[in-house]
C-alpha cells in the first residue's frame, strides 16, 4: 500500500439503516419471572429422552426434514411438497419476503405488528406501506386500499403480536382475494393461534396466494429448538426452499420437533392460559389500566415494566408510538401466575 493511499472506511448497505440486532431488551436477570419473550412451558422430560436416541451417525450426516414436513402435511391433509420445515417462523418470514419483494416492489401490512415481517421486507429491498390497527376489528377496508400495482407481499399476523388482536378468516380471504388481484402474496402468520377460539389455516390452504407461517416455539413450548415450518402452493413452496439454507433444523431438532408433532399441544396448558388471560384482563381493567383484548399468551397493558422488573418479574417493553406500553406473557402455571399478580397489585396499587 503506497503513501497516498488511505483506508475506506467500511460500509453496510443501505438497507440495515436505522436496524438494530433483534432483542427484547429485556435484562433476564438469574432468578427472575421471565414473561417478555411468549415462550411457551417446559418441554415434557419424554421429549427430551427423545435426545438420547440421536446417536453418531445421525450427527455427522446432514439433517432431512422430510419425515417431519410428510407428518405435517398429513395432519393438515395437503401435498408433502407444500410444507417446509423451517428455522423457527423467523426463517419462514424472511424467506417470503426474499421471495416476494425486491427494489420497486411493496409490502403492505398492519402496525403494529412482528417486527421481524418489516425487517424482512427492509433487507430484501422493498418499500414497506402500513395500515394502523388499534384495536377493534381489523380495518379491512383500509388495507385494501393500501394495495398497489407494486405490492407483491401482503402481511397478517393472527393473533397479532404484539397486541394479540385476531382478524377474521373472512377478511384474511377478502385480504387475499384483493392481493391476488394485483398479483401478491399473503402472509398469513399464525404463530399463536393455538390459543386463539378458532384456527383459519384449514380455509387458507385453499388460497392458492397464501403462506401460512406456523411454529414449534410457542403452544409447543419450543422455542430454543428454532423449528417453524410454511405451508403454501406447490410453486410458492418451491421458491421459498430455494431461497433457503440447505438444513435450517438440525437432527436433534428434528427428533424432538417429530415427537413433540405426534403428541400434540398439551391442552391443559393452553387452557390455563386462556384462563390466565381473561384473569388478568379483568384484574387490570378493574384497576383501570388499559389493556388491549388479547387471543394470544400473551397481553398488551399500560404497566411500568421497569417496576414490575424491581420485583422481579421481566415483560417486554415498549418504545416510539408504543412507549408506556407492556408485553406480559402469561406463564401458564399457577405459582408464576400468583407471583406475577402479587407484583402488579404493588405496582399498580401502590
Amino acid at each position: 500500500m503506497s503513501a497516498a493511499t488511505k483506508d475506506i472506511e467500511l460500509q453496510p448497505t443501505a438497507r440495515l439503516e436505522g436496524l438494530r440486532p433483534y432483542g427484547t431488551g429485556s435484562v433476564r436477570a438469574g432468578g427472575a419471572l421471565l414473561l417478555d419473550a411468549n415462550e411457551g412451558p417446559a418441554a415434557p422430560r419424554a421429549w427430551l429422552e427423545r435426545l438420547r436416541a440421536v446417536d453418531g451417525e445421525s450427527l455427522r450426516r446432514y439433517p432431512n426434514a422430510g419425515s417431519l414436513e410428510a407428518a405435517i402435511a398429513e395432519r393438515f391433509g395437503v401435498n408433502t411438497a407444500r410444507v417446509v420445515v423451517t428455522a423457527g417462523g423467523d426463517d419462514a418470514i424472511d424467506r417470503v419476503c426474499r421471495v416476494s419483494l425486491e427494489p420497486g416492489r411493496s409490502l403492505v401490512v398492519h402496525m403494529p405488528t412482528f417486527e421481524m415481517i418489516t425487517r424482512g421486507a427492509r433487507l430484501a429491498g422493498g418499500d414497506v406501506r402500513s395500515v394502523p390497527w388499534l384495536g377493534g376489528r381489523f380495518p379491512i377496508d383500509d388495507f385494501e386500499a393500501a394495495l398497489s400495482p407494486d405490492t407483491s407481499l401482503v402481511a397478517i399476523v393472527s393473533p397479532n403480536n404484539p397486541t394479540g388482536g385476531v382478524v377474521a378468516i373472512e377478511d384474511i380471504e377478502r385480504a387475499c382475494r384483493a392481493a391476488r388481484a394485483v398479483g401478491a402474496l399473503v402472509l398469513v402468520d399464525l404463530a399463536y393461534i393455538g390459543f386463539a377460539d378458532e384456527d383459519p389455516t384449514q380455509r387458507l390452504l385453499e388460497i392458492d396466494n397464501a403462506v401460512i407461517v406456523r411454529t414449534f416455539s410457542k403452544a409447543f413450548g419450543l422455542a430454543g429448538l428454532r423449528a417453524g415450518y410454511a405451508i403454501a402452493g406447490e410453486r410458492v413452496a418451491g421458491w421459498l426452499r430455494t431461497v433457503g439454507g440447505p438444513y435450517p433444523v438440525s437432527a436433534p431438532g428434528l427428533a424432538i420437533a417429530g415427537m413433540a408433532w405426534e403428541a400434540g399441544v398439551d391442552v391443559s396448558y393452553l387452557d390455563r392460559v386462556r384462563r390466565e388471560r381473561q384473569r388478568l384482563q379483568s384484574w387490570l381493567r378493574e384497576h383501570g389500566v388499559e389493556v388491549w383484548d388479547s387471543w394470544a399468551n400473551f397481553v398488551l397493558a399500560r404497566v411500568d415494566a421497569f417496576a414490575l422488573a424491581e420485583r422481579g418479574i421481566i415483560v417486554r417493553a415498549f418504545g416510539g408510538e408504543m412507549a408506556g406500553w407492556s408485553r406480559i406473557t402469561l406463564p401458564g402455571e399457577d405459582g408464576s401466575f400468583v407471583r406475577l399478580m402479587d407484583a402488579l397489585g404493588e405496582v399498580c396499587d401502590g
